[in-house]
């Protein structure tokens, strides 16, 4: 089995900022992943049969009842192709009260309905004498190597996914929804990183990115300004649009309007890795604070910058481990995903450095 790393392990330029413990969306207090991974059969696609090649990733931002104890959120839609589902009540609200749950996108409905039952049996009250809340559901297409049609993702997979969820360092590359995912046109999938944040008064926050990436051609690929795509030997096949979901956690005290602001500023961490956002890419991204809702003490705007540099650092980087974690995988009708050639990587970029 080929060997995978992270750049960072490999010495290469990640951008100014430490990192947490784990460099990952957990590094944030709280903040819990699970997934759930289907990968069965081979050969020609049966729509409803397989080959199957895709799964389901949760996202719990903090280990408590978020029903009963929402955070603050803010998203930022960069190209409105995608199919997500609870994006406008946090546009309006701007408030989270639910796990994040990403996914392929003909299964947004079975997992919302996962996790409709998940929060039915920690919230009885729903929908008798209290509020519905609000499902998130973010997807990425990964018909390229799944059988989407078949919508094996169900809704049990949804609930054991979050019942999987737990603190970092988290699984990347191939796994959960990012099983079936291509970016660049090479393999793609679950990618995150984290940043240390210092305030004016030297209090330390986190910021952690989780991507799931699924978007771009092999000749837009840059890696730290170098036009590694256009060098590469691998060939560019299989053009699918596909989405970028990036979600980003903070301890932070941060508003809803200054978690929109973090929000916007991860399309320049997308366009640092090549991305032009092509027509049919869906590109979100959702911010979440998990400091309490129950306090509005909130940094000053002024604060905000090392925040940006922050999200800029993450996304771009929760790409690129993508990229570099991922494997090759064979999907259905024989269609294939090569994984990034890191070696190749490696000496383009440095053959590139040595010449500036």
């Amino acid at each position: 089995m080929q060997k995978r790393s992270t750049p960072r392990s490999l010495g290469l330029w990640m951008g100014q900022m430490l990192t947490g413990p784990c460099n990952d969306i957990t590094d944030v207090p709280g903040v819990q992943v699970g997934n759930v991974s289907l990968i069965q059969g081979s050969g020609a696609l049966v729509p409803g049969r397989g080959p199957v090649r895709t799964g389901v990733t949760a996202i719990l931002p903090r280990p408590v009842n978020l029903y009963r104890h929402p955070c603050r959120a803010g998203v930022e839609v960069f190209n409105g192709y995608g199919k997500s589902i609870g994006v406008p009540f946090i546009q309006e609200m701007g408030i989270l009260n639910c796990p994040i749950l990403l996914t392929n996108t003909l299964s947004v409905n079975d997992v919302a309905n996962g996790v409709i039952t998940y929060l039915l049996q920690q919230n009885p009250e729903i929908g008798n004498d209290a509020r519905t809340p609000n499902i998130v559901v973010m997807e990425c297409d990964d018909s390229y190597l799944n059988d989407i049609q078949g919508r094996h993702v169900k809704p049990w997979d949804a609930i054991l996914a979050l019942q999987r969820a737990t603190k970092g360092p988290i699984m990347q590359g191939n796994v959960g929804a990012g099983v079936g995912m291509s970016c660049f046109q090479m393999k793609g999938g679950i990618g995150s990183s984290s940043r240390i944040v210092r305030d004016q008064s030297g209090r330390s926050y986190v910021v952690g990115m989780l991507a799931l990436a699924n978007f771009g051609l092999l000749r837009d690929f840059l890696f730290s300004g170098v036009p590694v795509g256009q060098i590469l030997s691998i060939p560019g096949v299989g053009q699918i649009p596909g989405s970028l979901i990036l979600v980003g956690t903070t301890d932070a005290p941060l508003s809803r309007w200054q978690l929109k602001q973090l929000a916007r500023r991860a399309s320049l961490g997308l366009g640092r890795t090549g991305s032009i956002s092509m027509t049919g890419s869906g590109d979100f991204c959702l911010m979440v604070s998990t400091y309490s809702c129950e306090h509005n003490n909130y940094l000053s705007d002024g604060e905000l910058d090392e925040f940006f540099r922050a999200v800029v650092e993450t996304s771009a980087e929760s790409i690129w481990n993508t990229l570099f974690l991922a494997r090759t995988m064979e999907g259905r009708d024989g269609h294939i995903r090569h994984a990034l050639p890191i070696e190749e990587t490696l000496q383009i970029v440095q053959s590139w450095l040595m010449k500036q």
